[in-house]
């Protein structure tokens, strides 16, 4: 659960106050380990402000340019094709749902060609 930044704030007014950490913790209904955490960050750093997340890094990140570039030589080329692809090029097993989910990690969609879609058309 995140600790909002307000709530962070009033907890460092508190303890800035004379009220010990394990106290002001008490007070907020926070952990003290929070509490401890969050005065020594304001002690240090000045600010309460939550960090900023490190980016997540896929296993098909060092495959990315050939996934790529193998859909703009075959634009129609499937997930299974792809799966097969990166197994014989580069001997890695990647299912259809991590190469999907490497595209989702990427806002990577692609869209259908709508005449392949229509039953029935010649």
């Amino acid at each position: 659960m995140t600790i909002s930044q307000d709530l962070r704030i009033r907890l460092v007014k508190k303890v800035a106050s004379g009220v010990s950490r394990r106290r002001a913790a008490e007070h907020f209904d926070i952990s003290p380990s929070s509490a401890i955490r969050f005065a020594h960050q304001y002690e240090t750093e000045g600010s309460v402000a939550p960090k900023p997340r490190k980016p997540y890094k896929r296993r098909l990140d060092p495959y990315g340019n050939d996934l790529l570039s193998w859909i703009e030589q075959t634009p129609d080329i499937t997930l299974q094709e792809l799966s097969e692809r990166l197994s014989s090029d580069h001997a890695i097993h990647a299912p259809k749902s991590t190469i999907d989910d490497w595209f989702r990690s990427r806002n990577i969609s692609f869209k259908k060609n709508g005449t392949r879609q229509r039953a029935g058309t010649p």
